[in-house]
């Protein structure tokens, strides 16, 4: 009979810390709800950005420039892959992600602001070169 208590009590405890666990963690996946959507900019090199939050609070985003054959589209970077943005979804603060590309290594920053997205584009050309530049970007409505 003690031992059943025990473990009663025991499954409870388990279940009450499960329970914390799961509400600190959306908690922190609300955290970061002002940065998913859809966000655009004037510039053709990054044009779109599209960031959304998964199922496991990780922050993803899919990057598009303007299309080289039809400039009224936007074209999906890196064959339309999704990247996961750093640091941690439980950190504050600027979001990075990174692209290996045959001939240059590019970072994104992204920083907000209010009503804006900072985007810092930094291009490391294997021949040398380095090109850096900043693009606004604002959110698209739905």
């Amino acid at each position: 009979m003690l031992s059943l208590l025990i473990t009663a009590a025991l499954t409870l405890a388990l279940s009450v810390t499960f329970t914390l666990t799961t509400a600190n963690k959306a908690a922190a996946c609300l955290n970061t709800s002002n940065l998913p959507g859809t966000w655009s900019s004037n510039d053709a090199r990054l044009r779109l950005l599209k960031v959304w939050v998964s199922n496991s609070c990780g922050l993803y985003l899919k990057a598009y420039s303007t299309c080289k054959h039809d400039t009224t589209k936007a074209c999906a970077w890196d064959q339309g892959r999704s990247k996961e943005l750093s640091p941690s979804k439980y950190v504050k603060g600027a979001q990075y992600t990174k692209y290996e590309w045959n001939n240059a290594r590019e970072q994104l920053l992204l920083s907000r602001s209010y009503g804006h997205l900072t985007v810092r584009d930094h291009i490391a050309w294997k021949n040398g070169k380095v090109d850096d530049f900043t693009v606004q970007m604002s959110k698209k409505s739905p």
